[in-house]
C-alpha cells in the first residue's frame, strides 16, 4: 500500500542522487558545470518544478545541467512509485540548487578552487505536509 512517510525518502534520495558523484553529463560533474557557470555568469541560482519540469530563468542552465536536470524530472515519478508512494499524494515538488560565486577556497595541496553550494529538495504532500532534504557543501569544476 502506497505510503505519504516514504515522501521523505524521496526528497533525500533525489537530492543525494543529483548532487552526486553518479551524476557526471558530459566533461564534469554536474555541480561541477553549475559551479563554473556561476563563477562565469555571478549566477547563484537554479529553481525546478519536478512536477512539471518548468525551470525558472537562470545563467546557470548550461547545456550539461539542463540535460541532468531533464534526467531527473523524467525519473521522478519512477523514484516516488519505487519508494512505496504514489504521485498523487504530491501536491508540489521542488529543487532549488544556490552557489555562492563570491566565495572560493583552494583545496589544499592542489590548484584546483572550489565554493559553496546546496541543493534542496522538497515535497509538499496533499495534506499541506512539508518534506525536505537538503545538501550544503562546497564543489569544484573539473574543467577550470
Amino acid at each position: 500500500m502506497a505510503s505519504h512517510k516514504t515522501l521523505k525518502s524521496v526528497v533525500r534520495n533525489f537530492a543525494e542522487s543529483f548532487a552526486s558523484l553518479s551524476n557526471h553529463p558530459g566533461d564534469d560533474y554536474v555541480m561541477g558545470h553549475l559551479v563554473y557557470a556561476a563563477w562565469e555568469t555571478n549566477g547563484t541560482t537554479c529553481r525546478v518544478d519536478l512536477l512539471t519540469g518548468t525551470i525558472d530563468p537562470s545563467p546557470l542552465l548550461v547545456p550539461p545541467v539542463r540535460e541532468s536536470i531533464a534526467n531527473h524530472v523524467q525519473w521522478f515519478p519512477t523514484l516516488v512509485h519505487s519508494e512505496n508512494s504514489d504521485l498523487s499524494f504530491v501536491a508540489s515538488a521542488e529543487m532549488v540548487i544556490t552557489i555562492d560565486p563570491n566565495t572560493r577556497r583552494f583545496i589544499t595541496g592542489t590548484l584546483f578552487r572550489e565554493s559553496p553550494f546546496t541543493c534542496t529538495v522538497q515535497i509538499t504532500d496533499d495534506r499541506g505536509k512539508l518534506y525536505a532534504h537538503r545538501i550544503s557543501d562546497w564543489w569544484y569544476p573539473e574543467k577550470v
